[in-house]
């Protein structure tokens, strides 16, 4: 699986409130710290109820670092939002080591910094 299949799970994940299946799409690096797990993904995410995605740009950092552009529709209290944020994919062997023949997961912390 690639970056951009990657954030494609993450985000019908996110859409589906499925906060497991999100969780799997994460990093291992930010899977293996102690206390980030589908729990808090609900607690950050949850509030903000996605309705549409679209990639609209690709930048590739490095053989193993990607930042994926999106535009996004959510309902926040009941009100309809846009926004455009940026999701940092890494791709590792395991937690800590980068590596282009590892497994591309989302840093979810990317995206809330952006709104």
């Amino acid at each position: 699986m690639d970056a951009m299949e990657t954030v494609k799970k993450f985000m019908k994940a996110w859409r589906n409130r499925d906060w497991s299946e999100m969780f799997r799409y994460t990093q291992k690096t930010w899977q293996s710290k102690g206390g980030n797990n589908p729990p808090s993904l609900m607690d950050w995410f949850g509030p903000k109820k996605l309705t549409k995605t679209k990639i609209i740009d690709v930048y590739e950092i490095s053989d193993c670092c990607v930042d994926i552009t999106l535009k996004i529709s959510y309902l926040f209290i009941s009100n309809l939002k846009e926004a455009k944020i940026r999701a940092r994919v890494i791709c590792e062997t395991e937690p800590y080591k980068p590596n282009k023949d590892g497994t591309w997961g989302i840093n979810p912390l990317s995206i809330l910094r952006e709104f």
